[in-house]
């Protein structure tokens, strides 16, 4: 997919090629993630003594985040992450969280693929979102926006009806499938039989070379909240809603589509 062209982020790219690692990496990264603030003061030795690992391997381990050594890699990490923050105000902690995850969010995003999604939603005979859990409730909130637009939309948050609404598509629809990790089978299946049947899927998730992301004909990317460094930060969705806006206010550029907007908008005001 052209990852390295995509973003230079030594960050971003521990995330999407994640799945791509083998253990003794997956270990490395997961290490380097946990103190990402301090890894510019140890050597090569130091951190494979701590990840039980050779220095060979974590050579090997830093050209796959693009980067021929690890004094690179550490430079280049170093320049990305933020400094301690004062965060004891638990206000100020959530602030500064929602800041990071939007900025990460902001700097993964591929404009021309994102553009190009506007465009299949505007000329798709239906949109189907797919969804389980947290997801669901996005794909939900995706729909009732596109519905308020004339677009013919459904979300489907059941695993079962994913199964059979798939069954059910052709060439003219447009499947979305949500999912932070992109290793739901369910969503995953589901988007594997509506592209046999001749569906466009889009995938939204954190993390490249997964089920979901093979699946998909277009891949919108987004950071995984476990670089927020807080383990209890629980809005897995916030990135996703993010990407969701975007498309939203994109498609309300159509004048079509913002004048059934307000038709509804008045429809709902007359009725109170």
């Amino acid at each position: 997919m052209g990852l390295f062209a995509m973003s230079s982020s030594v960050i971003d790219i521990l995330q999407l090629e994640y799945q791509r690692f083998s253990a003794k990496e997956k270990e490395i990264a997961d290490y380097i993630m946990r103190n990402r603030l301090s890894i510019n003061n140890i050597n090569i030795k130091d951190l494979a003594a701590h990840t039980n690992a050779s220095t060979s391997t974590i050579t090997r381990f830093c050209k796959k985040a693009g980067c021929n050594t690890f004094v690179e890699f550490k430079i280049r990490l170093n320049r990305e992450v933020q400094k301690p923050r004062n965060d004891a105000d638990f206000f100020v902690k959530t602030q500064n969280l929602y800041n990071d995850i939007i900025n990460a969010t902001a700097e993964m995003l591929d404009t021309a693929k994102i553009e190009e999604v506007v465009e299949l939603i505007k000329v798709s005979r239906k949109i189907y979102i797919y969804g389980l859990g947290s997801s669901g409730l996005s794909a939900l909130e995706f729909k009732y926006r596109l519905t308020r637009m004339n677009i013919i939309a459904d979300a489907i948050t059941d695993s079962h009806m994913m199964i059979m609404s798939a069954s059910l598509l052709g060439k003219d629809d447009l499947v979305i499938g949500l999912s932070n990790s992109g290793l739901t089978t369910e969503v995953s299946q589901a988007m594997k039989g509506a592209k046999q049947r001749g569906a466009t899927i889009i995938g939204v998730t954190n993390f490249d070379h997964t089920p979901l992301s093979e699946a998909s004909d277009i891949c919108l990317f987004t950071p995984d909240i476990g670089r927020s460094g807080d383990g209890n930060f629980i809005n897995s969705q916030l990135a996703i809603i993010y990407i969701l806006d975007i498309l939203s206010l994109l498609l309300l550029e159509d004048e079509k589509l913002l004048q059934a907007r307000q038709q509804t908008l008045q429809a709902l005001y007359s009725a109170e």
